[in-house]
């Protein structure tokens, strides 16, 4: 079924290799970590803090079972996959998408169609607006499709990764539709599962995220104390995006040069990255008044 599904999807190559790998790689694009760190703090620090929350409990949840999934059933890429060599295989090697790196990572479930269904499927909830909802469907049936085009994945990998991140965006948005009181409780239980797969094999993956997550519980705890507000001018939103991405930049290539190598150091990178991004960065631009 895989071969039969990923045949019919390449196929689309024919009405144009050119223009349809360009439209499927900037698909992808929409499952990409870029893509999402930015979208998630430009909800967080400029348009919705709840909506922000949201996003980042529910894109932590579908990495954290993604992590653990990939883990335990090991499968291997399509390219390097008996009996489908001859599938096309799109590399690209671009800071922005990257699939030439993908050979020492697992295959199941996708993680692009996990996190693009979890971070959309958020924005459909918290909208509940009808065209809102098909639009958000569109973008992770597309991400899902990119990914069985370019010859990353297998059709299962990316329909149960869409699912899962499906789930995981629902079942964050009842946790923090009931417990809005007990975010922080929440978001250390999702903390708390995660580190669970450092159990079952302790990869730099799942180090990332618990740390990110660890890191962002603290900067939860911070800014309770010290809560910070949305509002501000179009520009003032505009420059407060900016500069904290190429602050949370700069800690992120910093701290790789300043901290010795070793899974626990790069989970304290992380870390560092996570709080600065739900706590130190809004304390800083308030006191600013940016």
């Amino acid at each position: 079924m895989d071969l039969r599904i990923m045949e019919l999807v390449q196929a689309l190559h024919l009405l144009g290799r050119g223009v349809m790998d360009f439209f499927f790689v900037c698909c992808t694009f929409l499952g990409e970590e870029t893509f999402l760190l930015v979208a998630v703090l430009g909800v967080y620090w400029c348009f919705s803090k709840p909506l922000g929350e949201q996003l980042l409990l529910s894109l932590f949840i579908s990495l954290g079972a993604n992590g653990l999934l990939k883990d335990l059933v090991r499968r291997p890429r399509p390219f390097l996959t008996p009996g489908f060599e001859e599938r096309r295989y799109v590399i690209i090697r671009h800071f922005l998408v990257d699939t030439a790196r993908l050979g020492n990572s697992f295959s199941f479930p996708s993680g692009h169609s996990q996190c693009a269904g979890a971070f959309f499927t958020s924005l459909a909830l918290w909208s509940r607006r009808r065209k809102t909802a098909v639009l958000c469907g569109a973008a992770v049936l597309l991400v899902m499709i990119s990914r069985v085009y370019l010859g990353v994945h297998f059709p299962t990998d990316v329909l149960v990764g869409g699912a899962l991140g499906v789930g995981a965006a629902w079942a964050g948005w009842q946790l923090l539709e009931k417990f809005p009181r007990q975010k922080l409780w929440v978001f250390a239980g999702a903390a708390a599962m995660t580190a669970l797969g450092l159990l079952v094999h302790p990869s730099p993956d799942t180090v990332k995220t618990v740390g990110v997550g660890v890191g962002a519980l603290a900067g939860l705890w911070w800014e309770q104390g010290h809560p910070f507000s949305v509002e501000g001018t179009a520009f003032s939103r505009i420059i407060r995006l900016v500069t904290g991405g190429a602050l949370l930049m700069a800690l992120r290539m910093g701290l790789k040069l300043l901290l010795p190598p070793g899974l626990f150091f790069e989970g304290l990178r992380y870390a560092c990255i996570g709080v600065t991004a739900t706590g130190l960065w809004p304390w800083i631009f308030t006191k600013v008044q940016l």
